[in-house]
């Protein structure tokens, strides 16, 4: 989710009264700065200090859900989301965040079912259409799920989340001509916008195009240093594909990537079991070349 929307996601789920961007609390304050500027360390951090009983309390579970997705935890994000249902149960927004963090918790059935009642709901936000193709998709129900993220991208052809899904789906259909087309597509429409070099790597990589991958994802940070995704997979592509720790260049491009990753809060186990096999092998061996 970009932060444009998340922002107006949590204006949504403010209760009849002033609008809290004048009159909000400076813990509210604090935390809504904390997700602009992507530290989403903090945007959990100071969602906790908000009380149970605080009036802001569905909007901080809402950002630090959304800062959970980011980061990598869909289940501390699955909690989140729910907290702000048991306050705002027609919370569509919240729907979405809960569905999108079933899914990727391979909830399948659930997220399916929150996310059609949010659709339902309003069937004119790009979000929901976007979450429930992907996780219809994920469910098995290809055609359905195709369809629907088809008409998702034409509805929002601008929209990075929505090119991103339908890239990846491309990807999996084993369709990495396809995939890079979206990317490009959306780099001519949005060229200061970090996803068209990233989607780009994606299918660079996939082709066995290691050399320009790297360049597309550098591109993308370039653009967006806090692109956590981007940091995630340029630390494994110049792994993996560093001739078993030989090529310096790519062993130095991973030890930073993987830092970064972690220094901005991330939160993949897979990633940091990768990260302390590369930093055990240096360790167990000081004169390796790659070091």
């Amino acid at each position: 989710m970009n932060l444009s929307r998340a922002l107006l996601c949590v204006l949504a789920l403010t209760a009849a009264g002033p609008a809290w961007a004048d009159d909000a609390p400076p813990k509210l304050e604090a935390l809504t700065k904390a997700f602009e500027s992507a530290d989403y360390k903090q945007v959990v951090a100071l969602a906790e200090q908000v009380a149970a009983e605080s009036p802001d309390r569905a909007k901080a579970q809402y950002l630090a859900g959304e800062a959970f997705l980011v980061l990598g935890d869909p289940a501390q994000a699955e909690t989140c989301f729910r907290a702000v249902l048991e306050l705002r149960p027609k919370a569509v927004p919240a729907q979405v965040g809960l569905g999108t963090a079933l899914t990727q918790r391979e909830q399948h059935e659930e997220a399916v079912k929150v996310l059609e009642a949010a659709v339902a709901a309003e069937p004119k936000d790009a979000a929901a259409s976007r979450a429930l193709a992907v996780a219809l998709l994920a469910s098995g129900k290809t055609e359905d799920g195709t369809k629907r993220l088809e008409a998702a991208a034409k509805a929002a052809p601008k929209d990075a989340a929505t090119a991103r899904a339908l890239a990846e789906a491309r990807l999996r259909a084993n369709d990495s001509a396809g995939a890079k087309q979206v990317g490009e597509r959306l780099l001519k429409d949005l060229p200061k916008h970090p996803m068209g070099d990233f989607l780009v790597a994606l299918a660079l990589d996939r082709e066995g195009e290691d050399k320009k991958a790297i360049e597309a994802y550098e591109k993308a940070l370039a653009k967006d240093d806090t692109f956590l995704d981007a940091h995630k997979n340029l630390a494994i592509l110049c792994h993996v594909k560093s001739n078993t720790y030989q090529d310096q260049e790519r062993v130095k491009k991973a030890f930073a990537h993987y830092a970064r990753y972690f220094e901005l809060g991330g939160a993949d186990a897979r990633l940091k079991q990768m990260y302390d096999t590369m930093k055990a092998y240096f360790e167990q061996n000081p004169g390796a070349p790659g070091r």
